[in-house]
């Protein structure tokens, strides 16, 4: 399709004809034609252009200094951009440090709080533990005081009671030996003013005497045949009076002329109780014994052993605690009744005088005694109170003397005297004083007796006064 004559147009410059003529050898065989130098002919021209290759060249070496500064450029970016991501680099590392330092920081101080949250907990839980201990401390500290306050405002009041008994039911004589504080209760007048009941009932005795003088001179005849049997009796009663002399209570000279003592005791049966027997059997004389309940076998034997050695056995309560006896009437008659039936199924005897704990005027119940005074006389029981005492139930430690003498001096202004001892565990001054006692009464012609339903009582409440 294309014609083999080629022209070429060859304008050079005189300083580039080598170069000129270097570019004239073009390959006819040549195929990268470009259509736009195709003559209208189908002939192909191939312009070489000198200028326009060194324009090319020059255009080469600006491009390729161009291109050398775009590497330059590239480079300088390049080193630019490895530096920059150095130092990012190291900034990461950096930040990375950083961010390990912070975190490994942050962890510490977390761990150093949870170890210091966990201190604060033990410590708040050692605190608390402390503080339950000083407590329970301060309490078992506090809680004996507070108990030792109560008992002992208890016993005090209890002993602004018996100071209160005293007061009221106790005068004070004072003797010229010692000053001695004496009980004489007036339930009794002394024996200058009283009307006694054997003078009372003298006129009756004499006219028995009388019709016993008849009938003494009526049987003269009988009398005389038991003579010999009558003056053997005589002699042996004889004999027996000279070996109690000392004890006899028949005389009618001494201080004492005429006086009538009942020597009671209270509380028992107690481990003195058989001593107290053993000396009144002795002196050949009788007592009271006002006893509380016991199931023991040995009290037991105590209650058989009052009765049958001829001396009274009287109540005083079961329990001997105020505030069951007294609480109420029933509570009273429970206790009555346990204390009786006690003795009668030990004894067969049958109890009927009574005396009440603290005595009949006793201050333990707020609504007074009358109460119970009734329920003794519906039951037809007889209470008895006491006008002297020998103190062994004070405050007071008393000597064995001075017991005797707490006695004697009571005695000494009473026709009829009613003495209150006691027989417990703790008595046993009293029972050593008792020798003296009852000598001093039986030399100075007392009568020592044992009391009995019949005898007219001391009431420090009058039963009579009680409907």
């Amino acid at each position: 399709m294309y014609n083999d004559n080629i022209v070429f147009i060859k304008n050079s410059n005189n300083d580039n004809n080598d170069d000129c003529n270097s570019n004239e050898n073009i390959n006819k065989d040549n195929k990268n034609v470009d259509k736009e130098n195709i003559n209208s002919d189908g002939n192909v021209n191939y312009i070489s252009n000198c200028n326009d290759s060194q324009g090319d060249i020059e255009k080469d070496i600006k491009d390729s200094s161009n291109k050398n500064s775009s590497l330059k450029d590239s480079y300088d970016k390049y080193s630019i951009n490895k530096d920059s991501n150095k130092k990012e680099s190291i900034n990461e590392l950096s930040n990375n440090k950083n961010y390990d330092k912070t975190n490994k920081k942050s962890n510490l101080k977390n761990d150093n709080n949870n170890v210091s949250k966990s201190t604060i907990n033990r410590r708040n839980r050692i605190n608390r533990i402390k503080t339950i201990i000083v407590l329970i401390v301060i309490i078992l500290l506090i809680l004996p005081t507070i108990c030792c306050v109560i008992l002992g405002l208890q016993v005090s009041r209890l002993q602004n009671q018996v100071n209160n008994l005293a007061t009221l039911h106790s005068q004070y004589n004072t003797t010229d030996n010692s000053n001695k504080q004496i009980y004489a209760y007036a339930a009794v007048k002394p024996a200058d003013q009283a009307n006694d009941l054997d003078t009372i009932l003298e006129p009756t005795k004499a006219v028995e005497s009388n019709d016993s003088n008849s009938q003494t001179q009526d049987s003269a005849t009988q009398a005389k045949t038991d003579i010999s049997k009558k003056q053997k009796d005589a002699d042996a009663k004889n004999k027996n009076n000279e070996d109690d002399k000392k004890v006899s209570s028949n005389e009618n000279t001494g201080i004492y002329a005429d006086k009538k003592v009942y020597l009671t005791f209270d509380d028992g049966p107690s481990k003195y109780t058989g001593d107290i027997l053993d000396l009144l059997s002795d002196y050949n004389i009788k007592a009271t014994f006002f006893v509380i309940g016991k199931t023991d076998q040995a009290s037991k034997e105590l209650y058989k052993r009052i009765v049958n050695e001829g001396h009274t056995l009287g109540m005083h309560s079961y329990s001997h605690k105020y505030d069951k006896i007294y609480n109420s009437v029933e509570d009273f008659d429970k206790d009555f009744t346990k204390l009786w039936k006690l003795l009668y199924d030990t004894t067969g005897y049958k109890p009927s005088i009574y005396r009440f704990p603290g005595g009949s005027d006793n201050l333990v119940n707020d609504n007074g005694m009358k109460e119970f005074i009734r329920y003794l006389n519906k039951s037809s029981i007889v209470y008895y109170d006491w006008n002297v005492v020998n103190g062994d139930a004070t405050s007071v430690t008393y000597t064995e003397d001075q017991l005797v003498d707490n006695v004697l001096d009571g005695v000494a202004i009473m026709d009829t005297s009613i003495v209150l001892m006691h027989d417990t565990q703790t008595k046993q001054t009293t029972v050593d004083s008792l020798p003296e006692l009852i000598e001093a009464l039986i030399s100075g012609g007392a009568k020592i007796l044992p009391l009995d339903k019949d005898v007219p009582p001391i009431q420090m409440i009058k039963a009579d006064t009680v409907k």
